[in-house]
């Protein structure tokens, strides 16, 4: 399982909402994050895509 396809997982969307973790905000630091790593590491920035968009699921409520 990749980190995009985690941050749109029901079950984790599910306990980020009941700890009150924005997921768009997680993702945002996730891929600044990679960013620095990859440009102190000298890595291909091919590898810090992440999608831009948080699917929403069945089951979950909010936005």
């Amino acid at each position: 399982m990749t980190i995009d396809q985690l941050l749109n997982d029901p079950l984790t969307l599910a306990l980020m909402r009941a700890d009150g973790v924005d997921p768009v905000s997680l993702r945002t630091m996730l891929t600044g994050q990679a960013r620095r790593l990859a440009e102190t590491r000298d890595m291909p920035s091919i590898l810090l895509t992440f999608s831009d968009t948080v699917m929403p699921h069945a089951g979950i409520q909010g936005g």
